[in-house]
């Protein structure tokens, strides 16, 4: 006779087994699978980053549509107030890669330009200033007298430069022809233009897609708390991104004009890195540091100390004023997780990793904590992490 319930279990165990097979298989040819991954990846890559400017662009969405409610005085139709709310998105998106690209480019390749022949005359110095040290304090160091060596390794720095800049010269006309000759380029290009308009557009009703179709697969009350952390999630990582670029974007301005002021060299292409190797916490301002302190130790050493004591300021007021008003504490992570995040994300990802990787992790700390809570009220117990501490040693919070 038919039992439910038996075959109820045949079908878990089958699926079990499936699944085991599945994972076995994945680590037997885990190089071909993430091949396959992979060419899904690129072939999907587009979209993703048309996903991603949407994200971007969403705030600015949202903007538009408040400030166009307040001038209508909500007389304007949602349609309406939706289309050119999304008009002005790309404006405003235009304007800023405009400004980008006509004042911020050009100084970069001016400075670049510049940079290249000084960095040459500093390195033919090299044998001058070793054989100077030699004589000055009859340093007996055979390898530092040895003017072949001292000359090969002079003329391989040389001939590094000078490749690198005949490269820079020629690198922007081959990227336009080459651009101009592939049409896949082309069409993804405009895959990732173009989508954004269609998930802004439509994004509440791709919202209630995704909400139906959870409703009809999983239990309701799983998705209604699915749909509380998925908030949740956004409002963190949306916090995250969107303040540190804004966090970055002042930081680098800060800078632009203090090194402009005192008549500093190479004002904007410092300025540049500063400010986008900002995006990344706490590993970010030495990573933009040292190599713009190393550059203008070069030029001038009193104009680099002077930049090492600008920097360590405006770091200083970034971290305590600046970061804090804009930030606030999006993410909920202690230091050690975020040093953590950053580590674990470079490692998989590099740079984008170490930009992504806090926000990231706050939502997977985020979904484990919450996660937890659960398993713990089930349970009947605390879902309080002071209640687990020692009575001897109690845990030590912040605001203490």
């Amino acid at each position: 006779p038919y039992n439910r319930q038996y075959v109820t279990i045949a079908v878990y165990a089958f699926l079990v087994i499936l699944a085991s097979a599945a994972c076995i298989f994945c680590l037997l040819n885990y190089v071909n699978v993430l091949g396959f991954f992979g060419s899904i990846l690129k072939i999907l890559s587009p979209f993703i980053w048309g996903a991603c400017l949407a994200y971007l662009l969403n705030p600015i969405l949202k903007s538009a549509e408040k400030l166009l409610g307040w001038i209508s005085r909500g007389k304007l139709s949602r349609r309406s107030s939706r289309s050119i709310g999304i008009l002005l998105t790309y404006i405003c998106a235009i304007a800023i890669l405009t400004v980008l690209l006509r004042i911020i480019l050009p100084q970069l390749v001016e400075s670049l330009t510049n940079l290249i022949p000084q960095l040459i005359a500093w390195i033919n110095t090299i044998p001058t200033l070793v054989n100077d040290l030699v004589t000055r304090y009859n340093l007996d160091l055979q390898l530092l007298t040895q003017n072949d060596t001292i000359n090969a390794i002079v003329y391989q720095m040389r001939q590094t430069v000078t490749d690198f800049a005949s490269d820079l010269t020629s690198l922007i006309p081959q990227l336009f022809q080459l651009t101009s000759s592939v049409v896949g380029w082309v069409l993804n290009l405009l895959i990732i233009i173009i989508l954004p308009v269609y998930l802004l557009s439509s994004k509440e009703l791709l919202f209630a897609h995704v909400k139906k179709l959870s409703y009809a697969l999983l239990p309701r009350g799983g998705v209604d708390r699915l749909i509380v952390l998925t908030h949740t999630a956004n409002d963190i990582f949306s916090g995250f991104i969107i303040g540190k670029i804004l966090d970055s974007a002042i930081i680098g301005s800060i800078c632009f004009i203090v090194m402009a002021l005192f008549n500093w060299p190479y004002a904007m292409l410092i300025s540049v890195i500063v400010g986008i190797t900002n995006i990344i916490p706490y590993f970010g301002p030495f990573i933009g540091a040292i190599p713009s302190i190393l550059l203008l130790l070069i030029i001038d050493p009193q104009t680099a100390v002077m930049f090492t004591i600008f920097i360590c300021i405006l770091q200083q007021i970034d971290g305590n004023i600046i970061g804090p008003k804009i930030l606030g504490n999006s993410t909920g992570l202690s230091a050690f997780w975020v040093i953590f995040s950053i580590t674990l994300f470079s490692a998989l990802l590099g740079p984008i990793g170490m930009i992504i990787g806090v926000p990231t992790f706050a939502v997977i700390y985020m979904l484990v904590r919450e996660m937890a809570g659960w398993l713990l009220q089930r349970k009947g117990m605390s879902p309080e992490t002071g209640d687990y501490a020692s009575a001897q040693a109690p845990i030590i919070y912040k605001e203490e």
